[in-house]
């Protein structure tokens, strides 16, 4: 069993539910955060809409230049609190959602890049984000999982309960043991060494400070396993290069509405680390469904899942004779495998989901075949 000493200052609850562990703190943070990506960022059309729409010099500007803009848009994607939509699309996003011509929006970026980001711009910026250490005691489990579902943007709300509860049954199944979270304070190396993957399960926005984001980075690089799930690659925007490139490898543009949900034929494809090589070379599945501007970009990538786009109706979102909807790769050491399979609360009881997210656990969390080595 891994074991890690708490700190004397920091007071920490461990309750243990159904088997897994979930660690809470008893005392908030009580000082502001300062090292969040977008602190010193300058005010621009490239920052989260909620980043503009949130500061009142920034926000009055941009009505002098959309009048109504904030106005018009419905209230699930413009809430002031997190988790909110508003924090995963770019404000150039939400405009061109109200005019894709975007007229003016060239003034308008020139304008509020000379806005002055005050101190009180750079604290609420950083305000979604938490520091305290989340510290652990795990079980004597020979293969401990994290499940971090910290949601700052878009909120799958009964599917990540969903979600959770699928992989501690699985766990339970397969002699793994579960601690649950929604801190990114659980991003530290002592913290983190005690596990061999990390399921990020529907996490949506960005949820880690720098020192969070660099802590999981060398987790990975020196042999840990990412697993992540649906949402978790949904974001139209990154501030993270490394999680978009390195990890997930392909930028999301977006899922049918006509309808959201549909059934379509998927292909099982061959891997060496044999995730999914009991499921039919061919299966169907109703769910939301994904496009991404491209295959995933990064070298080793090998598919588990593809779609087949005439079996459903993608519209303008169509990527062609190749769309990967699950796929696994090596980071340096690292295990990571995304699948963008995950919207509907029912395919976390469908068999053959399960079977996947069975053998992606086993493979993430290093114990299939075809390991990673640098």
């Amino acid at each position: 069993m891994k074991t890690f000493k708490a700190l004397s200052n920091i007071a920490v609850t461990t309750l243990l539910v159904s088997g897994s562990f979930f660690c809470n703190n008893l005392f908030a943070q009580d000082k502001p955060i300062t090292n969040c990506a977008l602190r010193n960022a300058p005010f621009s059309v490239s920052l989260p809409a909620y980043d503009i729409m949130t500061r009142p010099a920034a926000r009055e500007l941009t009505e002098q230049y959309y009048p109504g803009l904030f106005a018009t848009l419905p209230a699930w994607l413009l809430s002031d609190t997190v988790p909110s939509l508003a924090t995963i699309l770019t404000l150039e996003q939400l405009i061109a959602r109200m005019d894709p011509a975007k007229p003016g929006i060239d003034k308008l970026d020139a304008a509020l890049k000379k806005l002055p980001v005050t101190t009180d711009d750079q604290t609420a910026r950083c305000a979604r984000f938490d520091a305290e250490p989340q510290l652990f005691t795990v079980g004597n489990e020979p293969v401990q999982v994290l499940v971090f579902q910290k949601i700052n943007g878009y909120d799958h709300g009964r599917s990540v309960t969903a979600a959770t509860e699928a992989f501690k049954r699985l766990a339970k199944d397969m002699g793994y043991g579960v601690t649950v979270t929604a801190h990114g304070g659980a991003f530290v190396a002592s913290n983190l060494a005690q596990f061999d993957v990390v399921v990020w399960n529907n996490v949506s926005g960005d949820t880690l400070t720098l020192s969070q984001r660099k802590a999981f980075e060398d987790y990975m690089h020196n042999g840990g396993g990412f697993l992540g799930v649906h949402a978790s690659g949904g974001d139209s925007v990154y501030y993270w290069d490394w999680y978009r490139d390195s990890l997930l490898g392909a930028q999301f543009i977006g899922h049918p509405m006509e309808p959201q949900f549909q059934t379509a034929e998927l292909t099982t494809h061959i891997n060496d680390g044999r995730v999914g090589a009991s499921l039919p070379q061919t299966w169907s599945l109703k769910d939301e469904w994904y496009s991404f501007a491209s295959e995933p970009q990064i070298d080793n990538v090998e598919y588990v899942l593809s779609i087949d786009e005439s079996s459903y109706t993608p519209g303008n979102l169509a990527m062609g004779d190749t769309h990967p909807i699950a796929w696994k790769h090596c980071v340096r050491q690292g295990r990571a495998m995304y699948t963008a399979i995950g919207h509907r609360e029912e395919v976390y009881a469908n068999k053959e989901n399960m079977q996947l997210l069975k053998d992606a656990l086993q493979w993430t969390a290093g114990q299939g075949v075809a390991q990673c080595k640098e």
